[in-house]
């Protein structure tokens, strides 16, 4: 169910809807008690039938409890109301960093300052075995003294916890993911640095690195395509600044920054000129990429031969094929024209299996049933 400003939620009450993202809605509320304005997440009405969802809101939740960093919206309580698990958050005045483009001009050392405080952020996390796995410009907000607040550690993973990834399942934002995210591999630190190479590419250049008519494309040049220094994009850009960015997207992890602390010393090892000091930066173009949802499904075009490649569809279709023979890569291929969600391909593609227990058998092993 949906809240409305005056209901109560525990001791809270809500005041607007904030906004919804792929694992939950967030209102503004105020305790009853301490009159403290809050930011209030709760998961999804939809997501609370699926078991998975409810333990990722559950890890999120233990999570943001072992982090607490000036650039980290701080957790401050969680509670069950009947059958809604709610996240209490500190409430946040200012924009996403891209709304925040999108409306001033900023200057290259004011770019720098906001992605060194990512960076601190993403270093003091990792430093606790913590990987983000979805930094984007959506989940950065600034607050309206300047100071950077990373969003939604929804799908970030731990040292200690398991993935709740299904097989062949994106987790994330196409745009900003890294090439072993997109080729199902685990995620690591140097994926939340490659992440930050795509926004601070974006940030200094107005485009995004690699692109593409659809998903799978995008997915195929994150593993593939390199991308056109952002020197070369914007000249105003520093080489040594370009430079950075450019090792930050390296396909290879061992060949990018080590450290996130590493990335910031390398954006702050040239003093300014006068005109980079005054000089605006390009704005990011409007784009549809920027509305979607973190941990959401992806739902691209017609696939292209690179970038089927990309997904485990080939997997999937020995797997169906076990029950419905060859005709299962056709069967797969027109679902994939579909969509990109992994878990719609396999329950759509499921319905193709005439014997009840069959499909049972087919459902569970894409953890599924």
């Amino acid at each position: 169910m949906a809240f409305e400003p005056g209901q109560r939620i525990g001791d809270y009450e809500i005041l607007a809807k904030l906004g919804a993202g792929g694992l939950g809605v967030v209102y503004e509320a105020r305790h009853v008690i301490s009159q403290r304005r809050d930011a209030l997440k709760l998961l999804l009405p939809e997501q609370l039938g699926t078991p998975d969802m409810v333990e990722r809101f559950r890890r999120e939740i233990q999570t943001l409890a072992t982090l607490s960093h000036v650039n980290i919206a701080a957790l401050h309580n969680a509670f069950y109301h009947e059958n809604h698990l709610a996240m209490v958050m500190e409430l946040i005045h200012g924009d996403t960093l891209r709304d925040y483009r999108l409306k001033n001009s900023t200057t290259l050392p004011q770019i720098l300052d906001l992605t060194a405080q990512v960076l601190h952020a993403l270093d003091y996390a990792h430093r606790l075995g913590v990987v983000h796995r979805d930094i984007k410009p959506a989940n950065i907000m600034i607050t309206e003294n300047g100071v950077v607040k990373l969003l939604d550690f929804g799908i970030a993973i731990t040292q200690q916890t398991s993935e709740l990834t299904l097989t062949g399942y994106l987790l994330g934002s196409l745009h900003y993911m890294s090439p072993e995210q997109v080729s199902g591999k685990r995620a690591t630190a140097q994926s939340d640095i490659y992440s930050v190479g795509v926004t601070l590419y974006e940030l200094l250049t107005g485009v995004l690195p690699i692109k593409g008519e659809g998903n799978y494309e995008i997915m195929a040049g994150h593993m593939t395509q390199i991308p056109v220094p952002p020197h070369h994009v914007t000249p105003q850009v520093p080489i040594a600044i370009s430079d950075a960015v450019m090792r930050a997207l390296e396909k290879d992890p061992a060949r990018r920054f080590s450290t996130a602390e590493e990335f910031v010393h390398a954006l702050q090892s040239k003093p300014f000129t006068k005109q980079e000091t005054t000089l605006a930066m390009p704005r990011p173009k409007l784009d549809t990429h920027a509305g979607r949802p973190s941990g959401g499904s992806l739902k691209p075009g017609t696939p292209s031969g690179s970038g089927l490649q990309s997904l485990p569809l080939e997997e999937l279709s020995r797997s169906l094929a076990e029950y419905i023979g060859p005709v299962a890569r056709i069967v797969i291929k027109k679902l994939a024209a579909q969509s990109g969600d992994m878990e719609f391909i396999s329950r759509e593609a499921a319905k193709q299996i005439n014997e009840g227990a069959d499909r049972v058998k087919f459902l569970r092993s894409r953890n599924l049933y």
